[in-house]
Order: C-alpha cells, then structure tokens, then sequence
C-alpha cells in the first residue's frame, strides 16, 4: 500500500543581519536520497528542502523550499497540520540557536551596545558579540501541537562520542523525549559509512550508508 510522506531535508539559516547568517554544513543530501526512494517505491512524497537543485538532480516530484528556520517551521506546521501525513521523515539539520541581539562594545568600554541588524552592520566595528538563545525543537511539536499521528521517524547526529553504545544510550532517550517511532543516528566522524536504527521496542540494528534509505523504506511499510 502506498503511503503519504513528508521529508524534511537541508540546514537553516538563522539571520545576523540582512544580509550575514548562520548556518551548519550540512546540504540535505540524505534527506533527498530518501525523498527519491520512497518516490521510486510509489509513495506520495513531499520534500521540504533548502536544497531544490539536489532535488531536482534526483527527480524529486514535490518539493517545497526554505532558507531560515522560521521558514522551515511555517512549512512544517502548515503541511502537517493541514494534510494527512502517514509517515513524517526529519532529517533536516536545524539551528539549535537563534540570535536575539548584536552587540559592540564603544571607545574600549566594559559595557556592550546593541546594534541595529535591521539592515546591514557596519563592518568598521572590532569586536561582534552575538547573544545566542534557544530555539524551539520542531521535531517536539510534530505530535503535539500539530497533531501528527502516523509514524515519526527522528534524525540525531552527535560529534566525538567514545564509542557507538554512547550514541545508541543517547538516542533511545532522545526518541522517547521527541514521542518518535524511531531515529536514525550517526556520528559525524563516521556519518558515510553507517548508522544505527533504533526504534520504540528498543530495537538496535546497524545499517549501512548505501542501504539507508531502502532499510527507512522496509521499516515505514
């Protein structure tokens, strides 16, 4: 039975000013890969992506694009919220942080002031500080407030962990937290070659890069 399946893919930019971000390195390939898989298998897919030409090289039907966080969010709650999803794939890396003021600092003075980013920051100031806070976690509010009940399947990427059993101890906390069917985790250091599927019945199994997506593709069926 085919199903109906949203992807999120890519990284958000969150904004300095008009015209600096912040970003991460990540391009939405692994996201867009399983877009086109699960496509290929017959599933109406949507892929929201910061990355269309990717997209398109993979013959990705329907795709919908964004640049910043609040982008993606607005994207996200409203196909969520307004269609019927069975299965919801976030794999997308997004910003941790946004900014909430730029500050300088005046004639060597202690105290900061702020600057006006609601245009372009003068590049004759020596120092920046940015003041950095929390965004929301979109992969919480999947469930609830947006009312997802199909499947969820979460993504987590963790850096410099001493062994995989760390990855896997942090991911099985992270899935219960987030309300998911399952997640998907990696290590940077090791992210091209395999990843480990763990789902709600505690369920650990390795999976190659190459098999990814058609191993996503027989867990969601």
């Amino acid at each position: 039975m085919n199903k109906k399946v949203l992807v999120t893919a890519g990284s958000t930019m969150i904004r300095i000013d008009q015209v600096r971000v912040i970003s991460n390195i990540f391009k939405g390939s692994t996201g867009t890969q399983i877009a086109a898989y699960f496509q290929s298998q017959g599933d109406e897919v949507t892929l929201i992506t910061s990355n269309p030409k990717l997209a398109s090289a993979l013959q990705v039907s329907k795709v919908e694009t964004y640049c910043t966080f609040d982008e993606l969010a607005d994207l996200m709650e409203s196909a969520i919220t307004g269609g019927k999803y069975d299965v919801i794939i976030h794999s997308a890396a997004v910003s941790d942080y946004k900014t909430a003021g730029v500050f300088t600092r005046e004639d060597n003075d202690r105290e900061l002031v702020s600057l006006d980013a609601s245009t372009k920051i003068s590049s004759e100031h020596e120092e920046l500080f940015l003041k950095l806070v929390p965004t929301p976690k979109l992969i919480d509010q999947i469930r609830q407030p947006w009312g997802f009940q199909g499947l969820l399947v979460k993504f987590k990427l963790q850096v410099g962990l001493p062994d995989d059993w760390a990855l896997i101890d942090i991911a099985r906390r992270s899935l219960d937290f987030s309300k998911a069917d399952l997640i998907v985790a990696n290590c940077l250091e090791w992210a091209r070659e395999y990843a480990y599927f763990i789902d709600k019945h505690n369920n650990v199994k390795r999976t190659s890069r190459d098999d990814l997506a058609a191993e996503l593709y027989r867990r969601t069926r």
